[in-house]
Protein backbone atom coordinates (compact mmCIF):
# COMPACT_ATOMS: atom_id res chain seq x y z
CA UNK A 1 0.00 0.00 0.00
CA UNK A 2 1.42 3.35 -0.96
CA UNK A 3 0.72 5.73 1.81
CA UNK A 4 -0.03 9.38 1.75
CA UNK A 5 1.28 11.77 4.35
CA UNK A 6 -2.12 12.26 5.83
CA UNK A 7 -3.05 9.39 7.82
CA UNK A 8 -6.62 8.73 7.72
CA UNK A 9 -6.78 7.66 4.17
CA UNK A 10 -8.40 4.28 4.77
CA UNK A 11 -10.14 1.95 7.22
CA UNK A 12 -12.23 -1.38 8.15
CA UNK A 13 -15.38 -2.57 9.97
CA UNK A 14 -16.54 -1.44 13.30
CA UNK A 15 -18.67 -4.43 14.07
CA UNK A 16 -18.19 -6.88 16.90
CA UNK A 17 -17.25 -10.08 15.12
CA UNK A 18 -16.29 -13.43 16.55
CA UNK A 19 -13.14 -15.04 15.24
CA UNK A 20 -11.27 -18.28 15.69
CA UNK A 21 -11.27 -19.59 19.22
CA UNK A 22 -14.05 -17.22 20.26
CA UNK A 23 -11.85 -14.13 20.12
CA UNK A 24 -13.50 -10.86 19.23
CA UNK A 25 -12.23 -7.41 18.41
CA UNK A 26 -12.07 -4.93 21.26
CA UNK A 27 -15.00 -2.54 21.43
CA UNK A 28 -16.76 -0.21 23.85
CA UNK A 29 -20.34 0.65 24.77
CA UNK A 30 -22.02 3.55 26.56
CA UNK A 31 -18.94 5.79 26.50
CA UNK A 32 -19.28 9.16 28.21
CA UNK A 33 -17.71 11.02 25.28
CA UNK A 34 -15.72 10.44 22.08
CA UNK A 35 -12.34 10.13 23.82
CA UNK A 36 -10.54 6.89 23.05
CA UNK A 37 -8.72 4.69 20.55
CA UNK A 38 -10.66 4.19 17.31
CA UNK A 39 -10.58 1.97 14.23
CA UNK A 40 -11.96 3.22 10.94
CA UNK A 41 -12.69 1.44 7.68
CA UNK A 42 -13.38 2.58 4.13
CA UNK A 43 -14.83 0.28 1.49
CA UNK A 44 -14.86 1.43 -2.12
CA UNK A 45 -15.35 -0.17 -5.51
CA UNK A 46 -15.02 0.81 -9.14
CA UNK A 47 -15.89 -1.54 -11.98
CA UNK A 48 -14.18 -4.86 -11.11
CA UNK A 49 -11.86 -3.38 -8.50
CA UNK A 50 -12.77 -3.49 -4.82
CA UNK A 51 -10.63 -1.97 -2.08
CA UNK A 52 -10.84 -1.98 1.69
CA UNK A 53 -8.64 0.19 3.87
CA UNK A 54 -8.36 0.31 7.63
CA UNK A 55 -6.71 2.70 10.03
CA UNK A 56 -6.56 3.60 13.71
CA UNK A 57 -6.46 6.95 15.47
CA UNK A 58 -7.19 8.53 18.84
CA UNK A 59 -9.70 11.20 19.80
CA UNK A 60 -9.65 13.42 22.87
CA UNK A 61 -12.83 15.38 23.58
CA UNK A 62 -12.67 18.31 25.99
CA UNK A 63 -14.54 21.56 26.56
CA UNK A 64 -12.08 23.14 24.11
CA UNK A 65 -13.02 20.81 21.26
CA UNK A 66 -12.10 17.53 19.59
CA UNK A 67 -8.48 16.57 18.92
CA UNK A 68 -7.44 13.68 16.70
CA UNK A 69 -3.98 12.07 16.60
CA UNK A 70 -3.33 10.13 13.42
CA UNK A 71 -1.52 6.84 13.23
CA UNK A 72 1.07 7.17 10.48
CA UNK A 73 2.64 10.51 11.35
CA UNK A 74 1.43 10.92 14.94
CA UNK A 75 0.25 14.42 14.03
CA UNK A 76 -2.57 16.23 15.86
CA UNK A 77 -5.61 17.61 14.04
CA UNK A 78 -8.43 19.77 15.39
CA UNK A 79 -11.84 18.47 14.27
CA UNK A 80 -15.17 20.27 14.28
CA UNK A 81 -18.08 18.67 16.13
CA UNK A 82 -21.41 20.27 15.24
CA UNK A 83 -25.05 19.13 15.19
CA UNK A 84 -24.26 15.45 15.60
CA UNK A 85 -21.51 15.36 12.98
CA UNK A 86 -17.72 15.53 12.83
CA UNK A 87 -15.99 17.59 10.14
CA UNK A 88 -12.32 17.13 9.29
CA UNK A 89 -12.19 13.39 8.71
CA UNK A 90 -11.47 12.37 5.11
CA UNK A 91 -14.83 10.95 4.02
CA UNK A 92 -17.55 13.59 3.96
CA UNK A 93 -19.19 14.44 7.31
CA UNK A 94 -19.18 11.65 9.84
CA UNK A 95 -22.46 11.13 11.65
CA UNK A 96 -22.09 10.52 15.37
CA UNK A 97 -24.31 7.48 15.90
CA UNK A 98 -23.26 7.47 19.55
CA UNK A 99 -20.01 7.93 21.47
CA UNK A 100 -18.83 4.48 20.30
CA UNK A 101 -19.66 4.46 16.57
CA UNK A 102 -19.47 6.85 13.60
CA UNK A 103 -20.51 6.44 9.96
CA UNK A 104 -20.24 8.28 6.64
CA UNK A 105 -20.99 7.80 2.96
CA UNK A 106 -19.23 9.86 0.32
CA UNK A 107 -17.67 9.81 -3.13
CA UNK A 108 -14.83 7.62 -1.84
CA UNK A 109 -17.16 4.95 -0.46
CA UNK A 110 -18.73 3.82 2.79
CA UNK A 111 -16.85 4.51 6.01
CA UNK A 112 -17.44 3.19 9.51
CA UNK A 113 -15.64 3.82 12.75
CA UNK A 114 -15.88 2.16 16.14
CA UNK A 115 -14.13 2.79 19.42
CA UNK A 116 -11.62 0.16 20.49
CA UNK A 117 -10.93 1.47 24.00
CA UNK A 118 -11.84 4.50 26.11
CA UNK A 119 -8.17 5.36 26.68
CA UNK A 120 -6.68 7.48 23.90
CA UNK A 121 -3.44 5.50 23.63
CA UNK A 122 -1.91 3.47 20.80
CA UNK A 123 -1.55 0.01 22.34
CA UNK A 124 -2.23 -2.28 19.40
CA UNK A 125 0.46 -4.90 19.99
CA UNK A 126 4.23 -5.05 20.08
CA UNK A 127 7.20 -5.30 17.72
CA UNK A 128 10.89 -6.11 18.00
CA UNK A 129 13.66 -5.22 15.51
CA UNK A 130 17.32 -6.15 15.48
CA UNK A 131 20.23 -5.13 13.22
CA UNK A 132 23.90 -4.40 13.84
CA UNK A 133 23.39 -0.70 13.10
CA UNK A 134 20.29 -0.39 15.31
CA UNK A 135 20.90 -2.89 18.08
CA UNK A 136 17.88 -4.70 19.54
CA UNK A 137 14.86 -2.43 19.96
CA UNK A 138 11.29 -3.09 21.13
CA UNK A 139 8.08 -1.13 20.62
CA UNK A 140 4.72 -1.26 22.41
CA UNK A 141 3.39 2.18 21.43
CA UNK A 142 1.88 0.77 18.22
CA UNK A 143 -0.96 1.69 15.92
CA UNK A 144 -1.90 -0.48 12.96
CA UNK A 145 -3.17 0.11 9.40
CA UNK A 146 -4.17 -2.42 6.76
CA UNK A 147 -5.55 -2.59 3.24
CA UNK A 148 -6.47 -5.10 0.59
CA UNK A 149 -7.43 -4.87 -3.06
CA UNK A 150 -9.18 -7.46 -5.21
CA UNK A 151 -10.12 -7.74 -8.86
CA UNK A 152 -13.21 -9.81 -9.73
CA UNK A 153 -13.06 -11.56 -6.36
CA UNK A 154 -9.35 -12.43 -6.51
CA UNK A 155 -7.12 -10.78 -3.92
CA UNK A 156 -4.44 -8.72 -5.64
CA UNK A 157 -2.51 -7.78 -2.52
CA UNK A 158 -2.77 -7.53 1.26
CA UNK A 159 -0.89 -4.98 3.34
CA UNK A 160 -0.57 -4.53 7.08
CA UNK A 161 1.55 -1.80 8.65
CA UNK A 162 2.37 -0.53 12.09
CA UNK A 163 3.80 2.76 13.26
CA UNK A 164 5.55 3.67 16.47
CA UNK A 165 8.08 6.27 17.60
CA UNK A 166 11.82 5.65 17.28
CA UNK A 167 14.18 8.24 18.75
CA UNK A 168 11.40 10.82 18.59
CA UNK A 169 10.39 10.23 14.96
CA UNK A 170 7.61 8.10 13.47
CA UNK A 171 8.69 4.62 12.39
CA UNK A 172 6.68 2.74 9.77
CA UNK A 173 6.99 -1.02 9.23
CA UNK A 174 4.96 -2.15 6.21
CA UNK A 175 4.37 -5.77 5.22
CA UNK A 176 2.94 -6.33 1.76
CA UNK A 177 1.95 -9.71 0.31
CA UNK A 178 1.16 -10.16 -3.37
CA UNK A 179 -1.95 -12.28 -2.89
CA UNK A 180 -3.44 -13.31 0.45
CA UNK A 181 -1.69 -12.63 3.73
CA UNK A 182 -2.14 -15.90 5.61
CA UNK A 183 -0.28 -18.33 7.86
CA UNK A 184 2.87 -19.66 6.27
CA UNK A 185 6.24 -18.64 4.87
CA UNK A 186 6.80 -16.04 2.15
CA UNK A 187 9.94 -15.22 0.21
CA UNK A 188 10.95 -11.58 0.63
CA UNK A 189 11.81 -9.44 -2.39
CA UNK A 190 12.13 -5.73 -3.10
CA UNK A 191 9.65 -6.12 -5.97
CA UNK A 192 7.62 -9.18 -4.94
CA UNK A 193 5.94 -11.47 -7.46
CA UNK A 194 2.66 -13.30 -6.82
CA UNK A 195 2.95 -15.30 -3.60
CA UNK A 196 5.95 -13.28 -2.38
CA UNK A 197 6.15 -10.45 0.15
CA UNK A 198 8.05 -7.28 0.92
CA UNK A 199 9.02 -5.62 4.21
CA UNK A 200 9.59 -1.86 4.07
CA UNK A 201 10.72 0.39 6.92
CA UNK A 202 10.78 4.17 7.06
CA UNK A 203 11.91 6.67 9.70
CA UNK A 204 13.92 9.89 9.77
CA UNK A 205 15.77 8.34 12.72
CA UNK A 206 17.39 5.83 10.33
CA UNK A 207 19.44 8.60 8.72
CA UNK A 208 22.32 8.53 11.22
CA UNK A 209 22.81 4.76 11.65
CA UNK A 210 21.86 3.68 8.10
CA UNK A 211 22.47 6.81 5.99
CA UNK A 212 18.94 6.57 4.61
CA UNK A 213 15.39 7.16 5.83
CA UNK A 214 13.71 4.28 4.01
CA UNK A 215 14.67 0.70 3.16
CA UNK A 216 13.12 -2.45 1.73
CA UNK A 217 14.61 -5.84 2.57
CA UNK A 218 16.02 -7.26 -0.65
CA UNK A 219 15.75 -10.96 0.27
CA UNK A 220 14.84 -13.22 3.17
CA UNK A 221 11.78 -14.88 4.68
CA UNK A 222 8.54 -13.64 6.24
CA UNK A 223 6.70 -16.11 8.49
CA UNK A 224 3.08 -15.48 9.49
CA UNK A 225 2.18 -17.53 12.57
CA UNK A 226 -1.32 -16.14 13.21
CA UNK A 227 -3.86 -14.59 10.86
CA UNK A 228 -7.07 -14.27 12.86
CA UNK A 229 -9.79 -11.68 13.17
CA UNK A 230 -7.99 -10.03 16.07
CA UNK A 231 -4.27 -10.60 15.46
CA UNK A 232 -1.64 -10.79 12.75
CA UNK A 233 1.56 -12.25 14.20
CA UNK A 234 4.84 -13.35 12.72
CA UNK A 235 8.53 -12.72 12.16
CA UNK A 236 10.96 -11.90 9.39
CA UNK A 237 14.65 -12.13 8.61
CA UNK A 238 16.05 -10.34 5.59
CA UNK A 239 18.92 -8.54 3.95
CA UNK A 240 19.08 -4.75 4.04
CA UNK A 241 20.35 -2.78 1.02
CA UNK A 242 23.79 -2.52 2.69
CA UNK A 243 24.07 -6.31 2.83
CA UNK A 244 23.56 -6.68 6.58
CA UNK A 245 20.75 -8.68 8.16
CA UNK A 246 17.69 -7.31 9.94
CA UNK A 247 15.35 -9.53 11.94
CA UNK A 248 12.00 -8.70 13.46
CA UNK A 249 8.95 -10.14 15.18
CA UNK A 250 5.51 -8.62 15.61
CA UNK A 251 2.05 -9.00 17.11
CA UNK A 252 -0.32 -6.55 15.42
CA UNK A 253 -3.91 -6.04 16.58
CA UNK A 254 -5.94 -5.78 13.39
CA UNK A 255 -7.64 -2.41 12.87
Amino acid sequence: MKRSKIIISTLLPAMLLVGCGGESQRSTTDSEDLTGLWRMSLESSQNNLKAESNISFTLVETEDGLLMKDCAGRADFNLNKLNGTIEGLPVSSFAINNNDTLSATGDLGVAKASKIAVTSAFDMGDMQLSADELGAISFTDLCVLSSNASVVGLTANDTISATSLYNGNPLLVEINVMGNLKKGDFTLAKGPALGEASVRLQSDSFKAPLNRTELTLTSGTLTITEDSLVWTKGSFSGTMPNGNVMTGSFSFENP
